[in-house]
């Protein structure tokens, strides 16, 4: 606890001079989503916790995911919490604390699924969401030299209704947003299949002065919070 309290005081003492920090954020229900311009969202209570410890002051602001890794890239983004992506690697510095587990899955209709590694794919139908990484699967799949027949689509309900249809094999999605598709689309005799489980940490911008102090400072106020039960990781 003293290292905690004798970092924060050099990273906020070092904020002081650069105003408010920019927190960017995406929308994904259920984790984060706005509602009459304010963040909502299990991710919101749980960063907004962490950032009280600190005493940080800050603004929030919804982006696109590409202009946000662009922001993030160019300093004006400063803190975006998220999973780690390789094209922000050169650009971000991660944290090793974990604020949640998001749940890769694959889905299908009334079959099991076989699918245990990428290459399983090959000469697979398959849907999935316009701006997801899904941590390298999507570059795999778009590669035409693996011969995935895919499709993208803007919106969860619309993944859904092509799943529906029976024109493709699988959806590769996360499961937070689509448990929330799920409870406005059920869908009988569903079969779910998880790939992977991808830690959701504190990304900050190297550009910023102080970054690593300050990434140190957060984790260190999650670590403790998570300590004293204040915070939950699932």
């Amino acid at each position: 606890m003293i290292s905690l309290l004798f970092v924060s005081d050099v990273s906020i003492a070092s904020q002081g001079a650069q105003n408010k920090l920019n927190i960017g954020y995406i929308n994904f229900e259920p984790l984060y989503s706005t509602i009459n311009n304010t963040p909502q969202g299990s991710l919101v209570t749980k960063t907004h916790k962490v950032y009280d410890v600190l005493n940080l002051k800050y603004n929030e602001r919804a982006l696109p995911t590409k202009r946000l890794f662009s922001r993030l890239k160019s300093g004006l983004t400063h803190i975006w919490c998220g999973i780690k992506v390789d094209s922000l690697q050169n650009d971000v510095i991660s944290g090793s604390q974990a604020l949640h587990y998001l749940s890769l899955n694959i889905y299908a209709i009334d079959q099991q699924i076989n699918i245990q590694k990428k290459t399983d794919l090959y000469g697979k139908k398959l849907i999935i969401l316009f701006g997801y990484s899904y941590d390298g699967w999507a570059q795999y799949i778009k590669n035409p030299d693996n011969n995935i027949t895919y499709v993208e689509v803007k919106k969860h309900s619309a993944a859904l209704k092509l799943l529906k249809s029976g024109r493709f094999d699988y959806l590769l999605n996360y499961q937070s947003p689509m448990e929330v598709a799920l409870k406005q689309n059920p869908i009988d005799s569903l079969s779910i299949k998880n790939i992977s489980k991808l830690p959701i940490v504190f990304n900050v911008s190297n550009k910023l002065n102080n970054a690593q102090n300050l990434l140190n400072d957060l984790d260190q106020a999650l670590a403790d919070l998570i300590q004293q039960g204040k915070i939950i990781v699932n």
